[in-house]
């Protein structure tokens, strides 16, 4: 069996995690600043770092916004200090003093300074014994004032939509599983797969290392297989414009291990590995883990999702790290040209999601989701807000005919009585344009996309069993 990484220690880039007030989960980044940003690396500012909590990307006009910094500097003992905030609208900073609590300073933004299109705001800190001060890089948050109101109301389980065609099946014997004896390990077998621009459809069957490849109008023939390298269980697979074949794994161990991007060719032989850009001891790194997922932009550069804790909202970036000719990007490049938050989407946009909650440590029942253009400004948004519990799916959003199509996570009741469906959502200029329900259908445990939306616009899912085998479908998203 293939090393296995527990889903605990896994990070969850995409999965159901807690919010508190406002956590961001922003998928992604491209070209462009956001509003505001004074670098185009996240600002290194070691002894003050802005709390992922209080404040993500995108507000709406009636939130509670409470914005939090951490000192963690020996030089300032006795912190104090204020909030210089202002909308896009105001020339002046309104200046709010903060509240302390232990070595953590906060501030709640007044109803009145959030209008306009974007928040802008920093920090100063002074220690009041020695008179240091230090200043916090600017930031800014998009408000939601003219967002699109999406009601989804109460969610019936068990109407989920029927597929329109299977477009893979394997065996059970066909492909690996993990099936230990009950309280020894983790259940679970093939996890995720790519759908080509040709429309191949690629399996990852994990636990064989290997790709499993199926030709459109074939469902039932596996015509091609590729072998992966080890250690490449739990990470994810991509394939390239120019058909290059990219995998993330993991080498050397203990301290010394780090994750890495391969570039595969047609036979499997490996063309070229590439460090990908990480730290682990920084609340400003760059954080990937086994499960961050790869994607292909609109212009065939290859994105790794990465964390960036100790920014606001926390969310994710997607940091490039191969050209759209099938190149790597050295660690300085991925890091340079990582642009967060934005997810690089068709039409020369940005998509930004996150959930929200208005109170702490309580299930989100809200997802918002945010077009900005090559210039930052705000060009479309949703609020989608559910009287059930939702959250963000593993699959990653795509742009189907200009729509942003999305997948969460609905769930309600607890341990035996829990119920969890994927909900897809296709958001138009009115609304909603298409809506439905799957199951979930992976075996066991997951820590990759189940669900994609593919190059033809359609959405695909995994189904899996180690007694059923393996079933790819298909679901129309409409036009």
């Amino acid at each position: 069996m293939s090393e296995r990484p527990s889903k605990s220690a896994a990070v969850e880039l995409g999965a159901p995690r807690p919010v508190c007030v406002a956590v961001g989960v922003a998928l992604g980044a491209l070209l462009a600043l956001a509003p505001g940003a004074s670098s185009a690396t996240p600002a290194r500012t070691p002894a003050l770092h802005q709390e992922p909590r209080g404040i993500g990307q995108l507000v709406a006009p009636r939130d509670r916004v409470e914005i939090a910094y951490t000192v963690d500097s020996p030089r300032i003992a006795a912190p104090t200090g204020w909030l210089l905030v202002r909308s896009d609208r105001g020339a002046r900073f309104a200046r709010l003093p903060f509240r302390r609590k232990g070595r953590t300073l906060s501030a709640v933004v007044p109803t009145r300074l959030v209008r306009g299109g974007r928040l802008v705001y920093r920090a100063v800190v002074r220690d009041r014994r020695s008179g240091r001060s230090i200043t916090s890089a600017t930031s800014s948050a998009w408000i939601l004032r003219d967002a699109i109101d999406v009601r989804l109301g109460i969610h019936r389980f068990g109407h989920q939509r029927k597929l329109d065609a299977v477009v893979a099946r394997a065996p059970s014997a066909g492909v690996g599983w993990q099936l230990p004896e009950p309280g020894q390990g983790p259940s679970f077998g093939p996890q995720t797969f790519v759908v080509a621009r040709d429309r191949t459809i690629w399996l990852h069957d994990g636990l064989n290392n290997r790709l499993l490849a199926w030709r459109p109008g074939r469902p039932n023939a596996v015509t091609r297989t590729v072998p992966l390298p080890e250690r490449s269980a739990d990470h994810d697979v991509a394939i390239g414009r120019i058909g290059a074949i990219y995998v993330t794994g993991t080498v050397g161990r203990g301290l010394d291990a780090h994750h890495v991007l391969y570039r595969l060719d047609s036979n499997g032989r490996v063309r070229w590995q590439t460090r990908l850009a990480e730290e682990r001891m920084s609340q400003t790194s760059f954080l990937v883990s086994a499960n961050s997922p790869l994607r292909v932009g609109s212009d065939g550069t290859l994105y790794c999702l990465a964390g960036m804790p100790g920014l606001p909202g926390g969310e994710p970036a997607w940091m490039p790290v191969a050209t759209p000719a099938g190149r790597p990007l050295t660690v300085a490049a991925q890091r340079q040209r990582t642009r967060w938050p934005y997810q690089p989407v068709a039409g020369g946009l940005r998509l930004v999601s996150e959930v929200y909650t208005a109170k702490p440590d309580t299930a989100p029942h809200e997802a918002r989701y945010a077009l900005i253009d090559r210039r930052g400004r705000l060009v479309r948004s949703w609020r989608v807000r559910s009287r059930t519990a939702i959250n963000f799916n593993y699959a990653t959003p795509e742009l189907v005919g200009g729509d942003p199509v999305v997948v969460l996570d609905v769930t309600a009741g607890t341990n035996r009585t829990r119920k969890w469906e994927y909900l897809v959502l296709r958001l138009g200029a009115n609304g909603v344009r298409t809506r439905f329900s799957l199951s979930r259908a992976v075996f066991g445990d997951n820590l990759l996309a189940d669900v994609r939306i593919g190059p033809d616009g359609n959405l695909y899912q995994l189904a899996s069993s180690p007694t059923a085998g393996v079933t790819i479908g298909r679901f129309s998203l409409g036009r």
